[in-house]
């Protein structure tokens, strides 16, 4: 006797099948789409030699660490009173200091990074700064008697990630992060602490292999010791450029 529920049944175990088969179709093309596309990165590794812009309000907070003092010096009396082998000898063992602007090379950096996957990678980077000031010793007849340079090295070890939201095969767009140890070095300091460096914004042009990067962001070192107390230092970065290899 005809059962209109077995049509039913048949109908369901059809459309079973029909999603099976359909979702088994699918897994190919998933599997292709993970597969880094060429069109878009050209490897899964890069290579990159950049420059970032530096700072001069890091040393402007870092110089008196830095200024080489004589050991003793006269204090600024007048001379009137005195014989003229007094005044002369006031006048050749006083020191007046002339302190120039502060210098910056700016940040060099150099990077590695392997690409996950279309949108995610991750890296390492070593970024170095090196900074200096100069400065003047005149005795009491305004003649240089000596000169002396303080300087700071910064090196800084961060890894890094970064997320590519628009691709091209020319152009990419992304953002990142990158957190690491920064060491602050100087003939007469060494101190140390975490940093931070996010990318705000950065734009990748290029073809295959050779591309060139800039990008807008902003690193900060969080130090152990800073004038005997913990402190923020920012070391800028705020623009860098930089040129690489992909393979």
């Amino acid at each position: 006797m005809f059962n209109p529920s077995n049509i039913i049944d048949m109908k369901k175990c059809i459309v079973i099948l029909l999603l099976f088969f359909s979702w088994i179709s699918v897994i190919p093309l998933m599997a292709e789409n993970n597969v880094l596309s060429t069109d878009f990165v050209h490897g899964r590794h890069s290579l990159r030699l950049g420059w970032g812009l530096g700072t001069k309000h890091l040393y402007n907070d870092y110089a008196d660490l830095n200024t080489i003092i004589p050991p003793s010096y006269l204090p600024r009396t007048a001379i009137q009173g005195m014989t003229a082998a007094e005044a002369h000898e006031y006048l050749m063992n006083y020191r007046d200091i002339t302190i120039g602007n502060p210098q910056q090379f700016g940040h060099l950096l150099l990077g590695y990074r392997y690409n996950v996957n279309a949108w995610f990678s991750t890296g390492v980077e070593i970024d170095w700064l090196y900074s200096w000031r100069h400065y003047e010793f005149k005795n009491g007849y305004g003649d240089i008697v000596s000169k002396s340079l303080a300087n700071l090295h910064q090196l800084t070890l961060m890894p890094t990630v970064r997320f590519t939201y628009y691709h091209h095969p020319l152009v990419e767009l992304y953002s990142g992060l990158g957190l690491g140890y920064t060491i602050y070095a100087s003939e007469s300091l060494i101190t140390h602490g975490l940093t931070l460096y996010p990318t705000l914004f950065g734009i990748n042009v290029g073809n295959q292999h050779w591309y060139a990067e800039i990008e807008l962001g902003g690193m900060a070192t969080v130090t152990t010791s800073w004038f005997g107390n913990p402190g923020v230092l920012f070391s800028s970065r705020l623009l860098s450029v930089a040129v690489g290899y992909r393979f």
